[in-house]
């Protein structure tokens, strides 16, 4: 099965598809948004999130930054240091407003390579989505270095797989593939320009974190569709939001 025709065929739960990356500050308010609206829906069990990898900057080194957020922003976006601690001030604000504390003080400037591929594993476990919260909480709110394996191992440990497991995969090149994979087909497939970047049922796209009551309203929708004829084929309406755009700037 062709992997378009097992995106478009009838299963037990409608499929939420997400890219994003751990370093993207939209795709941890965009998933606390959306958990919001799962909440209030009332066919949430019927719902799966599939989470995909986009890395926004795989050229860091593997080894945490020694330059703070404010400095590798301001350097890699050619803007003052001032300039970019007000952009992430208004990012902080908008988390807050999620429920989320986010501490651009103490973030830890780091590869996501390795993040991402225990992800992957968690999605063997069926453990992806508790992998993704873990990893952005760590990352935005703790202060963590999520490049290094010990803190990888933790928080992998924490979301219940075995440490042996993450370890083993953390020493190969284990889902490097799946990661250029989900990358290759965001960009050539889906036109994927910005993250978080949600396809809703194989059809209803939304770029960007959106207000909860927008999510509410794109899931049941598309749950509508889904109920009545599965996922259908092509792409549906596009819905824009705050969002990080794929050279890394995030607005």
């Amino acid at each position: 099965m062709t992997e378009k025709a097992a995106r478009n065929r009838k299963t037990d739960k409608m499929k939420i598809d997400i890219w994003s990356d751990i370093a993207c500050p939209y795709c941890y308010i965009g998933k606390r948004k959306l958990e919001m609206a799962l909440s209030r829906f009332p066919y949430k069990d019927n719902i799966e999130l599939v989470w995909h990898s986009y890395e926004l900057d795989p050229d860091l080194p593997q080894k945490a930054s020694e330059s703070n957020i404010y400095s590798y922003f301001a350097g890699k976006h050619n803007t003052s240091v001032d300039e970019a601690r007000e952009t992430m001030a208004n990012t902080a604000k908008l988390a807050k407003e999620a429920g989320l504390n986010f501490d651009y003080d103490n973030l830890v400037v780091a590869n996501t390579s390795g993040a991402l591929r225990l992800v992957k594993l968690a999605d063997e476990s069926n453990l992806a989505t508790e992998a993704e919260e873990a990893l952005f909480d760590a990352y935005f709110v703790k202060g963590e270095d999520i490049s290094n394996k010990n803190t990888l191992v933790k928080l992998g440990a924490q979301t219940g797989l075995k440490e042996n497991a993450i370890m083993e995969m953390l020493d190969s090149d284990n889902y490097l593939d799946k990661i250029k994979e989900d990358t290759e087909y965001g960009e050539n497939e889906l036109d994927l320009e910005y993250i978080p970047f949600y396809v809703f049922n194989n059809n209803r796209i939304v770029q960007g974190s959106i207000p909860v009551e927008d999510y509410l309203e794109v899931l049941t929708r598309s749950y509508a569709e889904w109920e009545q004829n599965g996922a259908p084929s092509g792409k549906g309406e596009i819905i824009g939001g705050r969002s990080c755009s794929i050279d890394g700037v995030c607005s």
